[in-house]
């Protein structure tokens, strides 16, 4: 089993991958807007501007506390693929998402340390990694959280993934985790952390990762957490199959726990319930299985979830000029002969 390669830069988590526990670190989706730079772990530092300012080394970070996270990390553009007409961006499929165990130290606690205004309305990131985004305009990521976010403990600037360093692939010496958004909020590489007393406005903040032309919401919506959704593990779409399956899947929901996933074998004509674990953590993905016989024939599988929060999965995609946030159901067609 490997990584899927969707272009230059970024590689798809093969979907039964997501059965286990946790996405191995070598399956664990890549996703880079630019070349990933390699940081000199032993003379980078991290810049926190708050009420005072600090430049902390990876030592000094490690040194504050040791907290481990088990989270499930999803690009927004995943399931843009299944978008009609496809918008432009990078053409995931459905493997742009894994679960894995983050350890860092809670962002809140290393804004303590430099004191927060009052008058602080956001949390500004800057990572190491740059790039041509247009014909001649080249920007560095940054991204803002409202300082509510910023603040949640759960939050983590991560040095470690899997039990493993961070590798310069997924954002080395170290990222931002943001558990529950999207995976855009997670800056990797980061260099500097400021709180600021006005809405950040730039490129990775409101030119992309917002909603645009999307039915129900207004333009310029931003994406923030990720939207519920269930994908079949297996079997595979394609597979041959005989005898009793047991259908596997992965649901999560960054709008709260996965409360129901329901299971179709006739292509949505009807459902059932799929059987769900006890979630390995608030923010990671609650695995769920149905015992099933079929008969002969081709059969469609489609897998729907429901968070806490009442959101439901949508049973086609819902356009939107930039390929966000499809989580439409997931139909695996299979056979047995």
């Amino acid at each position: 089993m490997s990584l899927i390669k969707v272009d230059d830069l970024n590689a798809a988590t093969p979907l039964n991958a997501l059965t286990s526990a946790a996405t191995p670190n070598e399956l664990f989706y890549l996703r880079s807007h630019s070349s990933p730079p390699t940081l000199d772990a032993r003379t980078w530092r991290l810049t926190v501007k708050g009420v005072s300012e600090l430049a902390l080394s990876l030592a000094d970070l490690q040194a504050m506390t040791d907290v481990s996270v088990k989270v499930t990390m999803e690009c927004a553009g995943n399931g843009r693929s299944g978008m009609n007409p496809h918008p432009g961006g990078t053409p995931w499929d459905l493997g742009a998402a894994s679960t894995t165990e983050v350890t860092g130290v809670p962002l809140a606690m290393v804004l303590a340390a430099v004191g927060v205004y009052d008058s602080t309305v956001e949390v500004l990131f800057t990572g190491a990694d740059s790039g041509e985004v247009e014909p001649g305009r080249f920007e560095t990521y940054r991204r803002s959280l409202p300082v509510g976010a910023a603040l949640d403990p759960r939050v983590l600037i991560a040095w470690a993934m899997g039990g493993e360093p961070l590798v310069p692939a997924h954002g080395a010496p170290v990222r931002l985790v943001v558990p529950g958004w999207y995976g855009m909020a997670s800056v990797k590489w980061l260099t500097e952390i400021e709180t600021i007393a006005e809405p950040f406005s730039g490129y990775y903040q409101d030119v992309k990762y917002v909603y645009d032309g999307e039915d129900g919401l207004a333009d310029g919506t931003p994406v923030t957490t990720a939207r519920v959704r269930s994908l079949v593990t297996a079997p595979a779409d394609g597979d041959l199959i005989s005898g009793e399956v047991e259908v596997l899947g992965a649901a999560w929901s960054g709008e709260g726990a996965i409360s129901s996933v329901e299971v179709s074998v006739d292509g949505g004509a009807s459902w059932q319930h799929a059987e769900l674990t006890s979630p390995r953590s608030p923010d990671a993905a609650t695995l769920w299985k149905l015992a099933w016989a079929p008969g002969v024939g081709t059969h469609e599988l489609v897998a729907r979830a429901t968070d806490a929060a009442g959101n439901v999965q949508p049973l086609e995609p819902v356009w939107n000029a930039h390929g966000y946030g499809n989580n439409a159901v997931h139909r695996v067609t299979v056979e047995r002969p």
